[in-house]
């Protein structure tokens, strides 16, 4: 009983002697809320080594480097998570950039389509029929023609007619946009 109360004097000393002088060195790199962390944290780990038996200029060392260590990993350490952080928030930036350039081009899209239909619109029905089968639902001019019962030729001749109508009541680039959807 007479050496455990001993050794606990003698940590207790060691810790209300250096306590003060290890948190103003730890403060001087790291918040003070950290500083007494990374403190008492140095302390439980002199106690389970018993490092504080050792003479007294080497306890001292072993404190202030332990300190010293511990501020460093835990400066790494918020270095790496402020990078990461940094990264994630660039990458949600770019995401959120990137999602506002496809929605753009959507909406863009959308209209330039509403446009190109009106003037399809215009166009005679059987024309207009054609011109949705081909460009709208992707049919070639041979199961356009067997569906409408038409020659091929026909076919192909109503695109070519649609497509002219198209190119001059719509500008050019319009036209290459919607072809190339």
């Amino acid at each position: 009983m007479k050496k455990e109360n001993i050794l606990s004097n003698r940590y207790h000393e060691i810790y209300l002697q250096y306590v003060p002088m290890l948190l103003r060195f730890a403060e001087k790199f790291v918040s003070s809320f950290f500083a007494e962390d990374i403190v008492h944290d140095t302390f439980l780990k002199i106690w389970d080594k018993q490092v504080f038996m050792l003479p007294e200029n080497e306890v001292k060392n072993i404190l202030f480097t332990s300190v010293r260590n511990s501020c460093i990993d835990h400066l790494r350490r918020m270095s790496l998570e402020h990078e990461i952080i940094d990264k994630r928030a660039l990458q949600l930036k770019l995401d959120e950039l990137n999602f506002f350039n496809q929605a753009e081009d959507l909406f863009m899209k959308k209209d330039l389509m509403e446009y190109i239909m009106s003037k399809v619109c215009e166009l005679p029905e059987k024309r207009q029929e054609i011109f949705r089968l081909s460009y709208i639902e992707g049919m070639k001019a041979v199961e356009i023609a067997e569906k409408l019962n038409l020659s091929v030729r026909t076919v192909e001749n109503q695109l070519y007619r649609t497509l002219l109508h198209l190119r001059k009541t719509l500008s050019s680039s319009f036209i290459y946009l919607f072809i190339f959807f």
